[in-house]
């Protein structure tokens, strides 16, 4: 939708290991890297998730990249090589609300 909450400026906070999202609307969101892991919805991981299975994650993992999908999404690579799971805006949107 045009009037959706668009980011403004996406922060990598490395000494604290979080996402920060300043949102156009002035709503700010802020993520702990090892939340978006797990949170992640490529394929392999939904997959994971319907069966139940635990996602390896550990608590110091890191963003170790942000790469630019269009004008609607970024690509979070982690350092444990993980680099397939693709963040719609309205995706983390919603997670940063706690939905």
């Amino acid at each position: 939708m045009p009037n959706d909450p668009t980011p403004i400026e996406i922060r990598q906070l490395q000494a604290s290991g979080e996402l920060e999202i300043s949102w156009s609307d002035g709503f700010v969101s802020r993520f702990k890297d090892a939340a978006l892991r797990r949170a992640c919805r490529c394929t392999t991981c939904r997959q994971a998730s319907a069966r139940q299975d635990v996602i390896p994650c550990p608590q110091d993992i890191r963003i170790r990249s942000i790469v630019p999908i269009g004008s609607y999404a970024i690509q979070l690579c982690f350092d444990d090589g993980h680099d397939r799971g693709i963040f719609p805006w309205d995706y983390l949107r919603q997670l940063g609300r706690g939905a």
